[in-house]
This record gives structure tokens, sequence and C-alpha cells, in this order.
């Protein structure tokens, strides 16, 4: 691995460091770690936050320039005012946990890259060489070699599909859906939740990232699967306004006790749900034990800034 010197650099790229470094206060470090790459994909590039540090490591030399570039815009969105997803709890099955981050994670990046073609486009870093690239890396993704049962493999496909459909602008739909038709039509159901909301906006892409979950959730269930629990499993940021801050907690969120555990303690979980979309948007610091009806009645007034002072959660407002 070798540090890229900023002289090395085209002055698209020098400018984006200079202004996640100016806007967020911090020192991005950019690493060439190639290897030899059969496909460009959109994982050709990677990062790290450490404190001050950004740390972003480029593994595709002949598309360095889109990759990097395409990097650097998920890192401003990453240090901007956008939601995120987090998660304080376990199933206690690693695996299971792992499925639940990587599909929610899946989806959550899929999102940004609407607002992420949009950048590459306008700084001419996404060309036509690259969409077809790109292409045939979704197409080869969408025929993996290895054996999924039929159900398993059209999640997988949906996923990919919805990346593909959404990055590519719709270049491929018509063939998509003449030979993956239910992976299509799945796929389709998060491409129109995406498309419909103003995703520049911190309040309509939770709201797009909640509903494309229960989507992907429900595709799941419908297949005959247990479902994914993302409502207590992943916390949310919360987007709320001035005046919701200052209601009492029981107007606004409802504390469930969870059928998860809380990873840091091993004791069971609460966790603080939205009212309206059933979300998550912490877990809570309580000891089950002193959990009793007087706890909730005192803990249900508390105004909604206060407990996320105490509770130190994360929100953002509208």
């Amino acid at each position: 691995m070798k540090q890229i010197d900023n002289n090395d650099l085209s002055t698209n790229i020098v400018e984006q460091v200079q202004k996640i470094e100016q806007e967020y206060n911090k020192k991005v470090e950019i690493y060439s770690d190639y290897s030899e790459q059969e496909f460009l994909t959109l994982d050709q590039a990677s990062h790290e936050i450490n404190g001050d540090i950004v740390k972003v490591v480029i593994t595709n030399e002949k598309y360095s320039e889109f990759v990097l570039a395409h990097e650097l815009y998920h890192i401003a969105l990453e240090l901007s005012d956008e939601p995120s997803i987090s998660c304080a709890v376990t199933s206690g099955k690693p695996d299971y946990d792992g499925r639940i981050l990587a599909i929610a994670n899946s989806i959550f990046e899929t999102l940004e890259h609407i607002s992420v073609l949009k950048s590459q486009k306008a700084d001419g870093t996404y060309t036509d060489e690259i969409k077809e690239e790109f292409l045939k890396g979704i197409e080869a993704a969408l025929t993996p070699k290895v054996s999924l049962d039929l159900a398993n493999m059209r999640f997988y496909r949906t996923l990919i599909m919805f990346d593909g459909i959404i990055f590519s602008e719709h270049a491929q739909d018509d063939k998509w859906k003449d030979e993956f038709p239910t992976s299509y039509k799945y796929a389709e159901k998060l491409v129109k939740i995406a498309e419909a909301n103003d995703l520049s906006s911190a309040f309509h892409f939770r709201r797009a990232l909640v509903n494309a979950l229960d989507a992907y959730n429900e595709i799941i269930l419908s297949n005959g699967y247990e479902g994914l629990g993302y409502h207590e499993f992943l916390n949310v940021t919360p987007v709320l306004s001035e005046r919701q801050l200052r209601l009492s907690l029981n107007q606004v969120y409802q504390v469930k006790h969870s059928s998860f555990k809380n990873r840091a303690t091993g004791k069971d979980a609460f966790v603080l749900l939205g009212i309206n979309d059933g979300q998550s948007v912490t877990t809570l610091d309580i000891d089950p034990g002193k959990v009793t009806p007087e706890f909730y009645k005192a803990f249900y007034q508390y105004k909604i800034i206060d407990v996320f002072e105490k509770e130190g959660v994360k929100y953002l407002t509208r």
C-alpha cells in the first residue's frame, strides 16, 4: 500500500479533498493498493474515519479517478447532516446480525448513489465508458458463480439490480425485466421509493431508507422466510422539528422491550421506536431490573430533547 501525494491527483480530486478538509476539519489521506480487477465495481475504493483522519484506499488503477471521486462523495455525505444507521443490539447469532447490517448498508449506499451520481455527472467522472464498465460488473454480479436456492438468489439479485438501475439511470431495465422478472419486480419497488423522495433532504432520506428497508423485509416475508427485524435491530438517526424536540416522549416515541439483547451489557435491550414509523432511533441505557410501570410513567413525561441528551442520541432538525 502506497500513499498518493496530492500533487499526483487531478484538480477535481484535489478540490474534493480540500472541500472535505475545510468543511469538516478532517485530514484526508489517499492510498493505492492496486490489484487486477476483472470488472469495475463501486467497492473498489473504501474509507475509514478515525478521529480527524480520513483514510481512503483505492484498488482499481485503470479507473482510479472515478472510484476515488465516488468514494470522496460518499465521505462528504457521511460527514454531512445525513441520517445514519447504527446497531447496539444482537440476536446472539453473528451470521444473522451480519446479514441484517450488510443488507441495510447496501440499501443505504444505493440511496446515496442518487446524490453521488448527480455529482459525478456534473464533474465529468461519470462517463459513457464508466457506465458501460459498471454495467458489465452488474451483469456479472447478477449471475454469480455460487449455488443459492431460488428465493435467496432473488433476494440477492434484488439488491444488485436496485443499485444497477439507480446508478445506470435505468439503462438495462427492459433487459433485466425480461431475464429476471421477479427480482426486477422487487427491485422496482425499491427504486420507486428512492425516486419518489428528495434525498437531499435529511427528513426525506430517512423516510426513504425506512420505507425501503420495510419493502425489502416484505419481500423476504412474502417468500416464507423469517423477517429481519430492522425496526428494532437498527437505529436510524431521528429527524425532528424544534417543536417536536420540546414535546414529551410519549407524544412521538414508545419504549419497546426488544427481543434482541443489548450488545454492550448482554441484558435485554430496550429500544426507542417512533410512533409513526415504528423505527428505532436508539437503544436505551436502561437496567432491565428497574423497568416498572412507575418507571415508564415517569420516563414518558420527559421532554424528547432531554432524553436525547441524556442518552447521547445524535439527531437532526428540520
